[in-house]
C-alpha cells in the first residue's frame, strides 16, 4: 500500500503516522464531551472515564463505559468513535471502520473519526478514500500539524507530489514534526527539485549534523545536480564521521571518481576490501579505480577476481578488457572486451576499446567500424571521432581527418591528443596559421592534463569510461 517515499521508509514514516494518529487522538477524546452537542453531565463524566481508562491501556474496562452511554443514549457520537478508537489498538481494523462511520452519520465534524478513518482508509490501500478522509478532517481543524502530516502521506502514496508538498509546507512552523525537512526534501528529490531538496537536506543537517544518513542523501541530490565538488565534499565529511563503514568507503570512491580523485578512491577501496574481503562489488570498484590512477598495473588482478565471481556481468569484462590492453595483452583484452559486447550488444565503450586496439594492430578497415558503430549510438563521442581522425591522418586522407579531428575538439577542448593530431593535419593541408593555432591549444591542454595528472594520479589521455555498475 504504500507510495514509493513510505516503502522505502516502512519503520520511520508510516509507523510514525500510526503513533501521531493515536497519540493525537487521545487527547482529543478526552475533551469530547466537552465537543458534543447537548450532553448530559454524566454522558460528559463517562466519555472522560473512557478516555482515561484507553489512555492506560485498560480497553475492556473503557468499552464497558462506553457500551453502558450507547443503551442509555444511541446518538453519542464519541462513545462510537471511541469504541472503534479501541478496534485500532486492538488491531481489529474491520471492526473499526462502522464504529467511524456510525460516529459521523451523528456528528459528520467529529475530526477524530476523519482522521481514524483516514488511517484506515490508508492501511487498506483505498487511497481515495483516504484522501477524503483526511480533507475533511484539514478542513474541521485547519492547520491542524497531525491531519496535514498524514494528508501529505496518501498524495504521496497517490503520487501527487506537488499536494503532498504543499500539505506539509501548510503544518505551522512551530508544530513541524521531527522528520517534516527530510520528508520534505524526498518529495522534492522525487518531483526533480534537487535544489530545494538540498535546501531541506541542510536544514536536518543543522538540526543533527552528525546525521551521516543525511550527509549521504546530500552527496546523492548534489550529484543529481550536477555538482559533484560539492557531493565529495558532503561524503568526505560522512566518511570522517564513520571512517570504518565499508558501504560509506565505497560511496566516496565512487564519488571521488567523479571528481577525477583516483588515488583517494583507490585508498577507500582497499580499506573497505580489508573490513570486507568477500564483496564481488568491491573488487570491481577497487579495479575500475585502479585503472584510473598511475597504479593501473594492479587493476588486472582484482578485476580478474570479479570477472569469475560474476561471469555474466558485461561492466565487469569491458574493465577487465581495458585493463588487459593497458597491461599490453591484446588478445586477452580483446576476448574479454568481444564478451562485454555479446552480454550488452549496445555497449558504447566496448566498441571503442576495440577499436582502439584494432588501430594499434594495423587493421584500420576495423577500427573505422567500430568507431562509426560508437558514433551511431552516440555522435559526439569525443574519442571516437579522435580514433577516426588518426585513422583518415594514417591514410592520408587529410580532409577527411580534418572534419573529425575539429568535432572531436569542439567537444573535448581540453584533450592534448586532438591538438597535436590536428596540428600534423594542418601542417599537411598547407594551413600555417592552423598549425600555428593548434601548437598554441596544445601547449595549454598539455598543461592542464599535467595538472590534473599531479592531482589526481590520472592516467594522461585515458579512455573515457562507460557509466556501467556491476551486477
Amino acid at each position: 500500500m504504500l507510495s514509493v517515499i513510505c516503502q522505502a521508509h516502512k519503520r520511520g514514516i508510516f509507523v510514525r503516522a500510526l503513533l501521531i494518529i493515536l497519540i493525537i487522538l487521545t487527547p482529543t477524546i478526552a475533551t469530547a464531551g466537552v465537543r458534543g452537542q447537548n450532553k448530559t453531565p454524566s454522558s460528559a463524566v463517562q466519555l472522560r472515564q473512557a478516555a482515561s481508562h484507553i489512555q492506560k491501556g485498560e480497553l475492556e474496562k473503557a468499552e464497558t463505559i462506553l457500551q453502558s452511554l450507547l443503551k442509555q443514549r444511541s446518538d453519542v457520537a464519541e462513545a462510537f468513535e471511541m469504541i472503534g478508537l479501541i478496534r485500532v489498538k486492538q488491531q481489529r481494523f474491520a471492526e473499526a471502520e462502522p464504529f467511524f462511520v456510525r460516529a459521523l452519520r451523528i456528528n459528520p465534524r467529529l475530526a477524530d473519526a476523519h482522521i481514524n478513518l483516514g488511517y484506515l482508509y490508508r492501511q487498506g490501500n483505498r487511497l481515495e478514500l483516504a484522501r477524503q478522509s483526511f480533507q475533511n478532517a484539514a478542513a474541521i481543524l485547519p492547520g491542524n500539524a497531525a491531519v496535514l502530516y498524514n494528508l501529505a502521506l496518501v498524495f504521496a502514496d497517490l503520487r501527487q507530489f506537488d499536494k503532498a508538498i504543499e500539505a506539509l509546507k501548510g503544518i505551522p512552523a512551530s508544530e513541524r514534526p521531527p522528520d517534516y525537512s527530510e520528508l520534505l526534501a524526498r518529495l522534492y528529490i522525487t518531483t526533480g527539485d534537487f535544489a530545494k531538496a538540498e535546501d531541506s537536506l541542510r536544514e536536518v543537517l543543522q538540526q543533527k549534523p552528525d546525521s551521516i544518513s543525511t550527509l549521504r542523501q546530500l552527496a546523492g541530490v548534489a550529484l543529481k545536480r550536477g555538482d559533484a565538488k560539492s557531493a565529495w565534499q558532503y561524503i568526505a565529511q560522512a566518511r570522517q564521521l564513520a571512517p570504518n563503514s565499508p558501504d560509506l568507503l565505497y560511496e566516496f570512491a565512487q564519488i571521488s571518481l567523479k571528481n577525477n580523485l583516483g588515488q583517494e578512491a583507490v585508498i577507500a577501496m582497499r580499506k573497505a576490501l580489508l573490513l570486507d574481503p568477500d564483496r564481488p562489488e568491491f573488487l570491481f570498484a577497487l579495479g575500475d579505480a585502479l585503472l584510473n590512477t598511475l597504479t593501473y598495473q594492479d587493476a588486472a588482478a582484482y578485476l580478474e577476481r570479479y570477472v569469475k565471481l560474476k561471469p555474466d556481468d558485461p561492466a565487469g569484462h569491458l574493465s577487465y578488457g581495458w585493463a588487459l590492453y593497458l597491461e599490453k595483452d591484446l588478445d586477452g583484452a580483446r576476448k574479454h572486451l568481444e564478451e562485454s559486447l555479446r552480454l550488452y550488444p549496445d555497449s558504447i565503450e566496448a566498441y571503442y576499446y576495440l577499436g582502439t586496439i584494432a588501430y594499434e594492430t594495423g587493421d584500420k578497415a576495423r577500427a573505422v567500424e567500430l568507431f562509426s558503430k560508437v558514433l551511431e549510438r552516440k555522435s559526439d563521442h569525443s574519442k571516437s571521432l579522435l580514433g577516426l581522425g588518426m585513422v583518415y591522418l594514417s591514410e592520408r586522407q587529410y580532409e577527411k581527418a580534418r572534419l573529425a579531428l575539429e568535432a572531436s575538439a569542439r567537444i573535448d577542448s581540453d584533450e592534448p591528443k586532438v591538438h597535436y593530431q590536428l596540428i600534423q593535419v594542418y601542417a599537411r593541408l598547407g594551413n600555417e596559421d592552423g598549425a600555428t593555432r593548434e601548437q598554441k591549444l596544445y601547449a595549454e591542454a598539455q598543461m592542464k592534463a599535467e595538472e590534473r595528472k599531479k592531482l589526481s594520479g590520472i592516467l594522461p589521455f585515458s579512455a573515457p569510461r562507460e557509466a556501467a555498475k556491476p551486477k
